[in-house]
């Protein structure tokens, strides 16, 4: 009995140690980002980025429970992978249902508010507007008269703030990313039928087709990606090591050398 108890304990300590240093340089690299964006920049962008962070950490920690966040989600921060998908907005897909009333409607001015609301911290009207104004096309869905669900459509190059890369979109092309959920309503259908819903907007606007990435630890919308009959196209990332980044590419993603990717979709 005692040396069943020794070999578990023998097992578990390097992992429990491990979890914990982890969680050390993730809590430490919280509070440099807190010292440098508060402290010395002031400014309300970086404010912004700050508190979003912090509902991001918040909404992981309780949809994935404390041992997938330590044992996988920050562990990626050392080793970003992102997993590219892309796929013709007018190929054949399957319908899904929602298991709540549900509709989507591209945003207009007097939704602004409700953007704010349903991600503090992430959004502000300067940010809302100047996308819009770009052209980029941000969808809102509704179950009755409650807002629960965004989601964003970028059509023109843009900055991905979490891989430090600009993306190219050639004309035609879109770039979906921050879609968000309120999590009461998660699990009802919701994300599958918004985006089965998305396809046919973006398709009388003129758009022939998406491109979209995901977390490598992030496996349930890849499998719904695939199932949908998405294309993985390839990987990109880095290894974020004190700070230093050693980025990677494969497949049909292209480091253009000037901080510009771009997503091949043919050989």
């Amino acid at each position: 009995m005692n040396l069943s108890l020794n070999s578990n304990l023998f097992y578990c300590l390097p992992l429990t140690i491990y979890s914990l240093l982890l969680t050390q340089t993730y809590l430490a690299s919280t509070v440099t980002i807190i010292i440098r964006e508060i402290n010395v920049k002031k400014d309300r962008k970086f404010q912004r980025r700050f508190i979003s962070k912090l509902y991001t950490a918040s909404d992981l920690f309780k949809e994935h429970g404390w041992k997938r966040f330590v044992g996988e989600i920050i562990p990626w921060l050392l080793y970003r992978r992102y997993i590219f998908y892309s796929q013709p907005i007018d190929d054949p897909v399957l319908l899904y249902s929602c298991q709540i009333p549900f509709r989507l409607e591209q945003v207009k001015e007097k939704d602004f508010p409700h953007l704010i609301k349903l991600r503090p911290g992430f959004y502000d009207l300067s940010l809302i507007r100047k996308r819009i104004k770009e052209g980029h096309i941000c969808f809102l869905g509704w179950s009755g008269q409650k807002p629960i669900h965004i989601r964003w459509i970028f059509v023109r190059s843009f900055y991905l703030p979490y891989l430090h890369r600009t993306i190219i979109l050639y004309p035609g092309e879109i770039y979906i990313d921050e879609a968000f959920t309120l999590a009461d309503y998660r699990r009802k259908g919701v994300y599958s039928y918004s985006g089965y819903l998305m396809r046919y907007a973006l398709k009388e606007l003129g758009y022939y087709r998406l491109i979209c990435m995901f977390a490598s630890w992030n496996l349930s919308p890849q499998s719904q990606a695939e199932r949908m009959g998405l294309e993985k196209l390839g990987e990109g990332g880095y290894w974020n090591i004190l700070g230093y980044k050693k980025y990677f590419w494969k497949g049909m993603i292209k480091d253009n050398g000037d901080g510009k990717i771009s997503v091949r979709t043919e050989e």
